[in-house]
């Protein structure tokens, strides 16, 4: 009888690609945000990754802020009361746009230095969903004549 053939398998350092990955998206200026939330809120992020088809956190976190900016300033986001479970924290780490960090910064001075975990909650509490506000398309063109349909 025949033997079976052994597979070369070919095994990643995993901590290599992930370094990797993290050297790529702060050359496409990301910047890492560490933060601490309830339980209930990185339940809801969890919601809204599997609702809107979301690769993963990162994602549904900047999508979150980006919505927030369209609708909000950082003068307008006011934090909400903790919820019945801030105690029982969980801990995430995102990376997202340096200018999306820049907004989230600023709402957490905004409420008196809040971290940065309950500056995305008060964000998450004025955003219900995550499908993209509409988007004024200019009436003038570049060459100042108007638009026509």
């Amino acid at each position: 009888m025949g033997q079976a053939v052994a597979h070369k398998r070919v095994v990643s350092a995993p901590a290599a690609s992930m370094r990797e990955k993290r050297q790529l998206l702060y050359a496409a200026g990301n910047v890492q945000c560490k933060m601490s939330i309830p339980l209930s809120f990185g339940e809801r992020l969890k919601e809204l990754k599997a609702r809107h088809k979301k690769r993963g956190l990162d994602q549904v976190v900047a999508a979150m802020i980006r919505k927030a900016m369209t609708a909000y300033s950082a003068e307008e986001l006011i934090a909400p009361p903790p919820p019945a479970d801030h105690m029982t924290r969980k801990q995430i780490a995102v990376h997202i746009p340096k200018e999306l960090h820049e907004f989230l910064e600023a709402v957490a001075i905004r409420n008196r230095g809040i971290p940065l975990g309950v500056a995305l909650e008060t964000v998450g509490a004025h955003v219900s969903d995550l499908t993209p506000g509409p988007i004024q398309l200019p009436l003038i063109d570049e060459g100042g004549s108007a638009v026509s349909g």
